[in-house]
């Protein structure tokens, strides 16, 4: 019971401290690697690029309490409650 409730601690802490883990490539119900990969053949052989150039994400935040610190991250403005 002690060991459940120290990884829970540690997973807690991961995540006030915000630290990154990565994902794993391979899908954990099949064990099979699901990315795509493309071809560069496309672009060799005139291939024109079919993104689109213009960014789509809105700059403000839609979100009510929330507010935009960079162009990838948002915080909330609400006082975090610490017990």
């Amino acid at each position: 019971m002690d060991d459940l409730k120290r990884n829970r601690k540690i997973d807690l802490q991961l995540i006030l401290e915000d630290n990154w883990a990565s994902r794993s490539p391979v899908e954990r119900r099949s064990d099979a690697d699901k990315r795509v990969t493309f071809s560069s053949k496309y672009f060799k052989r005139g291939g024109r690029e079919r993104r689109q150039i213009e960014e789509r994400r809105e700059p403000d935040e839609r979100r009510d309490g929330w507010m935009r610190v960079s162009r990838w991250r948002s915080e909330s403005v609400f006082d975090k409650e610490e017990k």
